[in-house]
């Protein structure tokens, strides 16, 4: 809870050691849920930093401990299977985010307004996550569920300010934030994968469409984003909110 609280307080610092004193007691007491959440806290962290590698880590340890413990329909491993969808779409693998998403939706009518940051942070996480694959509608009507916990508890510090910036996302702020048209569909569910090393031969395979169809798309990424390169387009997009990096 005090990691928590300093997360709302925008003191990520704080929040990274409480939870790993959390993790660390809650292991030695054989505390699962406690475990999981801390590591999956701790892993969101290390992804905002770019610290892939750390969150990969992390994630490990909260799944594992939710396969040990039978926590698949517990609220405490939402938090988890969050982190692991946003883990797959950095790593462009969707349907693997896909899977990890819908495991988390199976628990998320337990977390309601009675633990308000934690219900508004774990649905915004997910939205995101939906976003970038291109779900609109799914990524809106978490962001409905919000505001109805928001009716209730409304002061929930910087998360207030988090989900107004992905409400501007969701009714076209990106695209007045690029000047250009928004990207389709199509376009969405190809930007993850400019984040990896696959050349467009092997994204074609992933999507099972023909190169010549991603390239396209590509080029198009490039034009809406204002963009010529690769890195630039990624850079863009998560400036934007279309991209965890």
């Amino acid at each position: 809870m005090l990691g928590e609280a300093h997360l709302l307080a925008g003191h990520l610092g704080e929040a990274r050691a409480a939870f790993a004193e959390g993790s660390a007691t809650a292991a030695a007491l054989q505390i699962p849920a406690a475990i999981t959440i801390c590591e999956s806290q701790l892993a969101q962290l290390a992804m905002d930093g770019g610290e892939w590698q750390e969150a990969a880590s992390r994630l490990e340890l909260a799944l594992a401990t939710i396969d040990q413990n039978r926590m698949h329909e517990d609220v405490h491993a939402i938090p988890a299977f969050a982190g692991a969808a946003r883990l797959s779409l950095h790593r462009g693998d969707l349907n693997e985010a896909s899977r990890q998403l819908t495991q988390a939706t199976g628990a998320l009518p337990s977390a309601t307004y009675l633990l308000p940051y934690r219900a508004v942070r774990l649905r915004l996480q997910m939205a995101r996550v939906y976003l970038a694959l291109a779900d609109m509608a799914t990524a809106r009507r978490l962001l409905r569920e919000i505001d109805d916990i928001l009716r209730h508890r409304p002061a929930l510090g910087t998360l207030t300010g988090e989900v107004e910036q992905f409400r501007g996302l969701t009714s076209g702020a990106a695209s007045a934030v690029t000047g250009r048209p928004p990207l389709t569909p199509a376009e969405l569910r190809l930007l993850p994968y400019l984040q990896t090393h696959l050349t467009a031969d092997r994204i074609a395979e992933r999507l099972f469409v023909s190169s010549w169809t991603v390239k396209t798309e590509v080029k198009a990424i490039y034009r809406k984003l204002g963009v010529s390169s690769r890195n630039d387009a990624v850079q863009k997009a998560a400036a934007i909110g279309l991209l965890s990096t």
